[in-house]
C-alpha cells in the first residue's frame, strides 16, 4: 500500500477503513494523508458515499422496543375494589 493508504489506517476499525477507503480515495483523495480532513470529508459527502461506508457514517438506529398496548378489557377484567365490611353503613 502507499503512503496515502497507511494515513488511512489509523482511523476506525478494520471494517469501516475496509468499508471506506475506496470512497476516500475517490472523495476526498486531495485531503490524504491528513486523516482527520479525510474523515471530515466522508461525514460531508452523504449520498456520494458507497452503501458499506453510508453505514459507518450513518449507521441504522437501534430497534425501539414497544411495550404492549394497554388493552380495554384488561382494565375492564381487574378484580373490583374490595366491599366494605358488613354492618358498616356510609349513609349516616
Amino acid at each position: 500500500m502507499s503512503v496515502q493508504a497507511s494515513a488511512l489506517a489509523g482511523q476506525g476499525t478494520e471494517q469501516q477503513r475496509e468499508a471506506c477507503t475506496p470512497d476516500a480515495f475517490r472523495l476526498c483523495g486531495q485531503f490524504i494523508p491528513d486523516a482527520d480532513k479525510v474523515e471530515a470529508c466522508l461525514r460531508n459527502a452523504g449520498p456520494k458515499l458507497s452503501p458499506p461506508c453510508r453505514v459507518v457514517f450513518n449507521p441504522p438506529p437501534p430497534p425501539v422496543t414497544q411495550t404492549p398496548p394497554v388493552r380495554e378489557h384488561a382494565l375492564r377484567d381487574r378484580a373490583p375494589p374490595p366491599s366494605p365490611p358488613e354492618g358498616h353503613d356510609d349513609d349516616d
